[in-house]
C-alpha cells in the first residue's frame, strides 16, 4: 500500500495518511482483538510491575509473545 507521510518545518513525521480500506481492515481487526477489563487490568499490574523494576527482560517477553502468535 501507499501511504504518505506528513512532516512539520524541520523535516519530522508528524502523521501518516493510510488508504482507506486499509484503514478499514484494521479497524476491523483491532474491534476484533479488543482486550477484556481483566487483560487490561493484568497489563496495567504488568507496566507496574516493570516500572518498579520487578518485570522479566524485554527479549524474554518479545520472544513469548511472538511464540503466541496466530497469523
Amino acid at each position: 500500500m501507499d501511504y504518505q507521510y506528513i512532516t512539520n518545518k524541520t523535516g519530522k513525521t508528524i502523521a501518516v495518511v493510510v488508504p482507506l480500506r486499509e484503514w478499514e481492515a484494521l479497524q476491523s481487526k483491532l474491534e476484533e482483538e479488543c482486550l477484556t477489563d481483566a487483560e487490561i487490568k493484568e497489563a496495567e499490574q504488568s507496566w507496574k510491575d516493570y516500572l518498579a523494576g520487578k518485570g522479566e527482560p524485554i527479549e524474554l517477553v518479545m520472544k513469548e509473545l511472538l511464540d503466541d502468535r496466530n497469523d
